[in-house]
């Protein structure tokens, strides 16, 4: 949520409730937690059960590790739900839709239920079935996969997480000299 956006008093009882109850929670439970909160929530765009859909692929592309958190801890699905809210192609936001629609429906026909639903297991082996011709997609669900894991890795890298947690990024740096050429940074480029 930006700065600029008021927060509902329902917004706040959950935020206040969830962080109440965290330090409570048994090692692991905190991601189930996040989960349910994310299905709970519709998005700008997206229904609640679109937008954690989406959220759990981000986090099965980018998942959370020793260096930084991932996807979820990212806001990728909202950062990408509010790019859809702000469309004007009704074509694209559709398309999204449909996406998010036909995992599911894959999840469905590989184990009898919606990813959502399916273990982490199965959630692994969905992402094996639908990135494995990722550099040359043939069936539609490879295409949702290839425009999800861009828009996924666009948020993320994008985010205080990515950008700073993962990559380190510290500003630009002033560089006074360029190593191997005989030109120097100083205002005019003269030549030593």
């Amino acid at each position: 949520m930006s700065s600029g956006e008021a927060i509902t008093r329902r917004q706040a009882l959950v935020v206040a409730a969830g962080a109440a109850t965290t330090a409570a929670l048994p090692e692991g439970a905190l991601a189930q937690t996040t989960k349910a909160v994310v299905a709970s929530t519709s998005g700008k765009f997206l229904t609640a059960r679109e937008l954690a859909i989406l959220d759990e692929v981000a986090e099965l592309i980018i998942p959370a590790d020793a260096q930084s958190a991932g996807a979820r801890a990212a806001k990728c699905a909202q950062y990408i739900d509010a790019r859809l809210a702000e469309s004007i192609d009704p074509d694209w936001r559709q398309s999204w839709k449909d996406d998010l629609a036909e995992i599911d429906e894959v999840s469905v026909a590989m184990f009898g239920r919606p990813l959502l639903q399916a273990s982490a297991a199965e959630r692994q082996k969905l992402m094996e079935r639908i990135s494995r011709n990722e550099k040359n997609p043939k069936e539609n669900v490879e295409h949702s996969f290839v425009t999800i894991k861009w828009w996924v890795a666009e948020a993320y890298y994008t985010s205080n997480i990515g950008i700073h947690d993962e990559l380190k990024y510290q500003g630009n740096v002033y560089i006074d000299e360029f190593i191997g050429t005989d030109i120097s940074a100083s205002p005019g480029g003269q030549r030593k």
